[in-house]
C-alpha cells in the first residue's frame, strides 16, 4: 500500500505525457490544414489570374437565339432570332460588362383573345455585369443581370404600328468554352405579356 501513491504519480504523469502529445498532434494537424488551405487558395487566386489575364479586354460576339415558353401553345410562335454582345473585361478580375442588342422572335399568349397565341417580336439593348467562373485555361462559367429597354409588338415588324418600349431586367447564365464558343440562357422580366426565356448560341472573337 505504501507503493500506491508513487504508482499513482507514474501513473498520473504517462496520463498528462499523453495528453500533452494528442494536444500537439492535433494542433500540427490543425496548422498543417490550414497551411494547405492557404496554398490551394493561393493557387486557386493564381489560376484565376492567369485565367482573366490570357482573356482579351474587348471581345465582340455574334449569335442565334431560340425562346423556350412554358405552357399550351407557348411555342407554337417560336422563331430563330440574332444578337450582337460587346464584353469588357476587368484586368485580373473575375468582372466584366457586356452590351447586348438583340432580335427575339417568340410566343405570345393572350388568352383574352380568340386568335391567341401571337408571334412576339423584340429588339432589345442590355447593359449588364456578369461574375465570371475560370473552369480552365479555354472554358469558364458566368452569371450576371443586366436592365435595359426592350421594343415590343405582336403586329408585323417591330417598330410598326402597335409597338410598345419597355423596361426589362434580365437575370443571365452561361459558359465559353475554347475561347469562342458560349452557350448562354437570360430571362427578359418586362410587361407580362413579354416575359421570355431566351437561349443563345454564339462565336466570340
Amino acid at each position: 500500500m505504501e507503493n500506491a501513491p508513487h504508482k499513482f504519480i507514474v501513473y498520473a504523469a504517462h496520463f498528462f505525457v499523453f495528453i500533452k502529445k494528442t494536444v500537439l498532434l492535433q494542433r500540427k494537424n490543425k496548422e498543417g490544414t490550414i497551411m494547405k488551405k492557404i496554398i490551394l487558395s493561393v493557387l486557386a487566386f493564381g489560376i484565376c489570374s492567369f485565367t482573366f489575364a490570357q482573356k482579351k479586354k474587348v471581345q465582340f460576339e455574334a449569335g442565334i437565339n431560340y425562346p423556350l415558353g412554358f405552357g399550351e401553345d407557348a411555342n407554337k410562335e417560336n422563331h430563330v432570332g440574332l444578337y450582337f454582345n460587346g464584353t469588357y473585361n476587368f484586368s485580373e478580375s473575375p468582372l466584366s460588362v457586356k452590351l447586348k442588342l438583340s432580335y427575339e422572335s417568340y410566343t405570345v399568349v393572350m388568352n383574352q383573345y380568340a386568335n391567341s397565341p401571337f408571334n412576339g417580336r423584340s429588339l432589345s439593348l442590355i447593359p449588364s455585369l456578369n461574375y465570371n467562373f475560370p473552369m480552365s485555361e479555354k472554358s469558364s462559367f458566368y452569371a450576371g443581370l443586366g436592365a435595359g429597354i426592350s421594343a415590343d409588338n405582336t403586329d408585323s415588324g417591330v417598330f410598326n404600328e402597335g409597338c410598345e418600349t419597355h423596361f426589362v431586367v434580365a437575370p443571365q447564365i452561361g459558359a465559353e468554352f475554347f475561347r469562342h464558343l458560349n452557350l448562354s440562357a437570360q430571362y427578359n422580366i418586362t410587361q407580362k405579356d413579354f416575359c421570355r426565356l431566351m437561349f443563345g448560341v454564339g462565336y466570340v472573337f
